[in-house]
């Protein structure tokens, strides 16, 4: 399977799992005396499927993010050509 596929299906999954524990967390948190055993084993086992996927999106973004903080926490040691026009045009008063 293409990674580009694994990833919307990952993420599909991912978004479907949030929608179904947040609610399910809802209705827990409104009425919890009346809501059925049912809703509590599905957002409990739900949260642990959701937890697996999160790990497999990270896994599947590691070198993405590893870049990516990488580029935010180093200087840039290159100057850009627009400082160095606007350093010559800076008047000494």
């Amino acid at each position: 399977m293409k990674r580009i596929k694994l990833n919307y299906i990952v993420n599909v999954a991912l978004f479907a799992q949030f929608v179904l524990v947040g609610y399910s967390g809802l209705l827990l948190f409104i009425n919890d005396h009346g809501t059925s055993h049912l809703w509590k084993l599905i957002h409990e086992q739900l949260g642990i499927l959701m937890l697996i996927f999160f790990i497999a999106h990270i896994a599947l973004h590691w070198n993405w993010m590893a870049f990516t903080t990488k580029k935010f926490f180093t200087r840039e040691n290159e100057t850009k050509a627009g400082e160095i026009i606007e350093a010559n045009y800076i008047s000494m008063d």
